[in-house]
């Protein structure tokens, strides 16, 4: 890599000021759960490490909204591939491991009809057809292009990519009995179900033999790939690394259903 392309990188920070705010919001509002939920429930309200957690989830939205990666996504095709990644199936996760129960539970349970929505929003049919419906209209070419020529269509994208994902996680790792987590069996069925459209959609992208979405290729090449190899790289990193996360939760879920003692009915427990 030429001292061209490193001072490139370091320079291609966004530091979009609307991004960072709602970032920093986040983080405040949390700060501010956590304290209820201490108030009320006492310090045994909240688990150890679940900060960290939290902090880790934030901070990868902003490595995939700020950095470099979001600044190269509307050149490279496998970078833009890379932010989802990072928004779907690392962030989400993590702020979900670092949520308290105690601090969703009051809204949850404010009106009947909110817990209801969230109920069949949250349960694993709902969770698998939203996200992974919303992940294959967006790589529609006339939809993908659309994400690329207009800004507003582009954070649309992500924010329909960001929370049907956080669904999807949903019945993993829910941290509220009121919508309960899948049991052991169907935690480890359901990530099995959860692999496959992303593996369908990364094979189609490896194996065209055109490149799918025009403005890559109307646009400088970067590193010195062609538009249908960064298209081939992108498709390889929905089936490889996406798909390792899926296979770490199935290893963690297998061990812990076979190895603990057993647990009360009501879902297992992922973490």
């Amino acid at each position: 890599m030429g001292s061209s392309t490193t001072v490139l990188i370091l320079s291609s920070w966004s530091w979009e000021p609307l991004t960072l705010l709602v970032l920093i919001a986040a983080a405040g509002l949390y700060g501010f759960g956590l304290n209820y939920c201490r108030r009320q429930h006492g310090a045994g309200s909240t688990k150890p490490g679940q900060v960290w957690y939290f902090a880790a989830g934030l901070f990868t939205l902003f490595i995939a909204l700020q950095s470099p990666i979001d600044t190269f996504s509307g050149q490279l095709f496998s970078m833009h591939m890379a932010q989802h990644l990072l928004m779907t199936l690392a962030a989400p996760p993590l702020l979900l491991l670092g949520t308290p129960g105690c601090l969703l539970t009051p809204f949850i349970n404010w009106h009947p009809r909110i817990r209801n929505v969230l109920a069949s929003l949250t349960s694993a049919a709902a969770a698998f057809l939203l996200f992974n419906g919303t992940l294959a209209l967006w790589h529609i070419p006339f939809f993908y292009e659309a994400t690329l020529q207009n800004s507003l269509v582009h954070e649309l994208e992500h924010a329909l990519f960001f929370w049907t994902a956080l669904l999807s996680w949903w019945p993993l790792l829910s941290p509220v009995p009121a919508l309960p987590r899948l049991s052991y069996p169907a935690q480890i069925l359901y990530i099995f179900m959860m692999v496959i459209p992303g593996a369908i959609l990364g094979a189609w992208l490896v194996f065209a033999d055109r490149v799918l979405y025009p403005s890559y290729a109307a646009v400088p090449s970067l590193w010195n790939m062609t538009a249908l190899e960064d298209q081939q790289l992108g498709g390889l990193l929905m089936m490889v690394p996406g798909k390792m996360i899926y296979f770490t939760a199935l290893t963690i879920i297998f061990f812990r259903w076979f190895g603990q003692e057993e647990e009360p009915a009501g879902g297992g427990q992922l973490l």
